[in-house]
């Protein structure tokens, strides 16, 4: 958004040559010329210095702008005015009653005295060519926020003994102006976030501001509703999921100071707040923190950088840290914050693994097996929810003809292509390269073609067959490309509108449904076969994350994990 729109211009520098045909009296904007005879003068004028180009910035984003109407009179005057009006100008009327009896309410904005007055713009042309108001257009900020009502009673929430210990060692470091990195390492549902929000107070009561990160947007409508109810209107969001318009704005407010914590995904680690008090990366061992195309960089390491440069503490949060963080805060350079106990007091869910080397499956497709859907259903007997993960989008895995042997691959990649049912093509998740699904083999034209593999998609058509009352919602990036549809899955989820939801590890992390009771893995092993260093550690930090999604609030949880690899 802060990048702006270039367009070069050729400005005259002599007399002469302001003169000159191809300038009609003003710069000549290079974009348009395509005539090569031209190209041929203008080269000769920017070599005999008779013109020069010059750059004109113009920018992207545009400001807001919404009509706001002044009063001129005194109050006295409006009331003569309105005695004098003759009686079928009702709107008029009821326009300077309004003017009278809310004196004080004015300026106004013109979209407000149409919908409470019920009139048409033209009264208020009408009002503004008698001098009863004067017209100004004023800058209105767009809210991303708009949407998240808050709750009207505060809950005062008890910090138990470890939560306690934590906030006042991260207190003291604030107060006392160190950059010191803390690593509060918490098993899930431990109140990870209510010792942030404690800590966030303390460095806006020190006149500080606070900066927060989440790894995912589809955490932030969670995080930022927390955020909202404790601060208010102090609280700015940044994160690709807004409009450009609504990142500009909330990118000036912090620039102009207007909103003390911010709460974002990655490149809000970039914002532009001044005099920062407390640094907080929340599921810091996230993979997202690290922006893997130009410009590079991890914003783990610079919140670290910030916190020298603001002499400020840095809070990484984790249910499973990174073995980085973990080495470091074992060797000392980094604090250890440990919170081994669930808020509520409740134990942890009971974890069981199904071994699908051995087990039998309902279904044609051999992606459920009996004991998880028999819990499933005595889980939606009993009106509760289900949470279930499967990494990895679409219908089918891949194409292979059983005549040949051939797998359809990208042309650009050379990773096989995806099945999508609902667009009926077939996707590369790398690159986006589409092409429409084949009937036949391409290399030797045999129908014997299987589609293998699974993907989101497919469980969900397989659990409407299996369970037709259920009602589920999928979360992956499929359904989640327009704008707001994050929050609106959630929220439904959220309001028990559907029993199961079903997605990606979008719906592993910071989640957190009182309801949900059953987390079931479709598949853990999808995550360990990937060609990654770290790819156990990611799988168990995935399966750690899932798991505490259950069993959150009074009713215990359980786990059921499908694996071949127990």
């Amino acid at each position: 958004v802060m990048r702006a729109n270039y367009r070069k211009i050729l400005v005259p520098i002599t007399e002469e040559a302001k003169k000159l045909k191809i300038f009609k009296g003003e710069p000549l904007d290079l974009n348009e010329v395509s005539n090569l005879n031209t190209i041929v003068e203008i080269r000769k004028l920017i070599k005999n210095n008779q013109a020069k180009i010059e750059y004109l910035v113009e920018n992207k984003a545009k400001k807001k702008q919404a009509a706001i109407y002044l009063l001129t009179k005194t109050k006295v005057e409006y009331q003569e005015i309105l005695k004098g009006l003759r009686k079928t100008a009702k709107k008029q009327q009821a326009l300077l009653d309004n003017i009278v009896k809310k004196y004080h309410e004015y300026p106004k904005f013109g979209s407000k005295i149409v919908s409470e007055l019920d009139v048409s713009s033209s009264v208020l042309r009408t009002a503004v060519k008698k001098g009863w108001l004067v017209k100004k257009e004023q800058e209105i900020y767009r809210d991303p926020l708009k949407d998240f009502e808050s709750r009207k009673q505060k809950n005062q929430i008890k910090l138990n003994s470890e939560q306690t210990h934590a906030l006042n060692s991260i207190g003291k470091s604030i107060q006392k102006k160190e950059a010191k990195t803390f690593l509060l390492e918490g098993i899930t549902g431990s109140g990870k976030t209510e010792v942030y929000l404690h800590a966030i107070s303390i460095a806006l009561e020190q006149k500080r501001n606070a900066l927060m990160l989440v790894p995912e947007i589809s955490l932030t409508p969670q995080m930022v509703k927390q955020v909202k109810e404790r601060f208010g209107d102090n609280v700015a969001v940044l994160h690709s999921g807004l409009s450009e318009g609504e990142k500009y704005d909330e990118w000036r407010r912090i620039r102009r100071g207007e909103a003390q914590v911010v709460v974002g995904a990655r490149s809000a680690i970039f914002a532009p707040l001044k005099n920062i008090g407390l640094i907080v990366i929340d599921e810091e061992h996230e993979s997202s923190y690290k922006q893997n195309d130009t410009p590079r960089y991890h914003a783990r390491d610079v919140a670290l950088l910030r916190s020298k440069f603001h002499k400020c503490p840095v809070v990484l949060g984790s249910a499973t840290p990174s073995l980085a963080s973990r080495a470091r805060a074992q060797k000392g350079r980094y604090e250890l914050l440990l919170l081994t106990k669930r808020a509520n007091q409740k134990s942890l869910p009971k974890v069981d693994l199904i071994d699908l080397k051995t087990v039998e499956f309902t279904g044609a497709q051999f992606d459920l097996s009996i004991p998880l859907v028999d819990a499933i259903k005595e889980k939606i007997a009993k009106k509760e929810q289900v949470i279930l993960l499967l990494n990895r989008r679409g219908f089918a895995s891949f194409m292979l003809c059983r005549n040949c042997g051939f797998v359809l691959k990208c042309p650009n990649c050379d990773i096989s292509l995806t099945l999508h049912k609902d667009t009926q093509q077939m996707q590369c998740h790398y690159c986006g390269h589409k092409e429409p699904i084949p009937r036949k083999c391409p290399k030797c034209q045999s129908e014997k073609i299987r589609f293998l593999g699974t993907g989101t998609q497919k469980v969900q058509e397989e659990l409407e067959k299996l369970l037709p009352e259920a009602k589920i919602l999928r979360m992956d990036v499929d359904t989640t490309r327009r704008k707001g549809s994050y929050k609106k899955i959630l929220d439904g989820f959220g309001d028990h509108k559907a029993d199961i939801l079903l997605g990606t590890q979008m719906i592993a992390k910071g989640l957190d449904f009182p309801n949900v009771t059953l987390v079931g893995v479709i598949n853990a092993d999808t995550a360990l076969s990937l060609p990654d260093f770290n790819s156990a550690e990611k799988t168990f930090d995935l399966l750690t994350q899932v798991s505490g999604r259950a069993g959150r609030a009074e009713k215990t949880g359980r786990v059921m994990i499908q694996t071949y690899n127990p």
